[in-house]
């Protein structure tokens, strides 16, 4: 039996979504996609392991919920990308909790060390595993074209697959692309450049803004932020394939929520309109130093995240075997992915104190022995200092004595003629 083993995927989508094919083919068992009657669906003897990123509806949330309770095979479960507030606490078509609250598995997949300190908030210590997004795997190593800092400002302008979870949403993210749609009608220059806009909406947003229609072959978005210069996005996880390739992105958030992503650069209102698009067309080392550390907090992408599935998915298949052979119960450690910067934080490629720093002329010097130089004479300019300082320091104290002897002299001469005035009855005279 233990050699029969199969990893059953919960996904009535699984052989065409990029979620599950990233990664399936390298599965160390043979991988059995369920995609109908989960309802009813009954977890088989020969399961190593289940896998499923949907527990959103009642039927899967109490399927999964039932394995996990038997702790006889283990329940993994994906995180299909970045969290949302809305979509966690303002989505009326799910029910309360369903985001991980907790979560309905022994482990959860998921895409940055970020994220996974949010969802061990919600009672999930000892679940989350940092894996990574094995179908970004592609992009790692993927050579970027430059951006353009001469001829026209390109700029997409993106929505997520579900840009609002009820009406009133849409109506915010509507506003918010109306406004900048009109601020490109007024104004199509960024810092003297001409403006070049892509729209790549969702949800029929162009009709509700006033746009054409979109054509019906449209290339991969990943293939057109390559031929722009910057890019302004809704919630979404294109925001780490815009960082990935290295462009500046703003998150346009009408709707003022927490952001469990932070950004560099966030539109909250008509008025971060212009000098946000002045600082993505010339953006400023810091924020994009700002930008990189945040996309290696929030997505595990040093190395590529399948391997760490596949790792992930073999422990997990491990301990059913080792459960299956002793007849105990199913135990797995609080992590199986080992942390090899052991949770302290990356240091970008971008951190250069020298391009940080641009207009400090003590971090443009290259030349080592002329800063040695300079580096001898300032600590022995350095080690004058004391002597200089205590002469100072009695001088000040000479001064302070000085000033004391003549503030008393002058106060007995007032006194003095005081008494002299009113011996004589002499008044003072008026000011006039």
């Amino acid at each position: 039996m233990a050699e029969q083993l199969k990893a059953y995927i919960l996904c009535r989508f699984a052989n065409s979504s990029s979620l599950y094919t990233s990664w399936m083919d390298r599965c160390p068992i043979p991988c059995v996609v369920v995609d109908e009657n989960l309802h009813n669906w009954e977890l088989p003897g020969d399961a190593g392991i289940v896998i499923s990123h949907m527990h959103y509806r009642h039927e899967e949330i109490a399927r999964l919920r039932e394995i996990h309770a038997r702790n006889q095979v283990p329940v993994l479960v994906l995180a299909d990308g970045i969290l949302e507030y809305r979509n966690t606490w303002e989505h009326p078509d799910l029910p309360d909790a369903a985001i991980f609250q907790p979560l309905c598995g022994h482990k959860l997949a998921c895409v940055g060390r970020g994220q996974a300190r949010v969802v061990e908030s919600w009672g999930n210590v000892g679940k989350c595993e940092i894996v990574g997004l094995p179908r970004l795997d592609s992009l790692l190593d993927a050579a970027v074209p430059p951006m353009n800092s001469e001829g026209p400002f390109r700029l997409l302008i993106a929505t997520a697959n579900r840009p609002a979870f009820d009406d009133q949403q849409r109506e915010t993210v509507i506003q918010s692309l109306t406004h900048i749609r009109e601020r490109f009608e007024n104004n199509d220059r960024v810092d003297g450049r001409l403006l070049e806009v892509t729209w790549r909406l969702t949800d029929g947003l162009e009709e509700a803004i006033g746009l054409p229609a979109p054509k019906k072959e449209l290339p991969p978005l990943t293939d057109v932020i390559d031929d722009v210069d910057a890019v302004i996005t809704t919630p979404s996880t294109l925001y780490f394939e815009s960082v990935i390739k290295r462009r500046p992105t703003a998150l346009l958030d009408f709707h003022n929520c927490p952001h469990y992503v932070p950004t560099a650069w966030t539109i909250n209102a008509p008025i971060h309109f212009n000098w946000t698009l002045r600082e993505l067309a010339n953006p400023p080392g810091p924020k994009m130093l700002f930008q990189d550390w945040t996309l290696h907090d929030q997505l595990e992408c040093d190395t590529p995240s399948t391997d760490r599935m596949i790792e992930l998915i073999s422990a997990m298949i491990d301990a059913r075997r080792e459960s299956l052979k002793t007849q105990t119960p199913l135990e797995l450690p609080h992590r199986i992915l080992a942390d090899p910067r052991r949770g302290f934080s990356k240091v970008p490629a971008t951190f250069n104190v020298q391009k940080l720093f641009a207009g400090n002329a003590a971090f443009e010097e290259q030349d080592v022995q002329r800063l040695q130089l300079e580096l001898s004479a300032a600590i022995e300019r350095l080690g004058q200092f004391p002597a200089e300082l205590a002469e100072k320091n009695e001088l000040i104290m000479h001064l302070i004595t000085a000033l004391d002897r003549a503030r008393l002299r002058a106060s007995e001469m007032h006194d003095r003629v005081t008494a002299i005035r009113k011996r004589f009855g002499i008044k003072p005279a008026k000011k006039q």
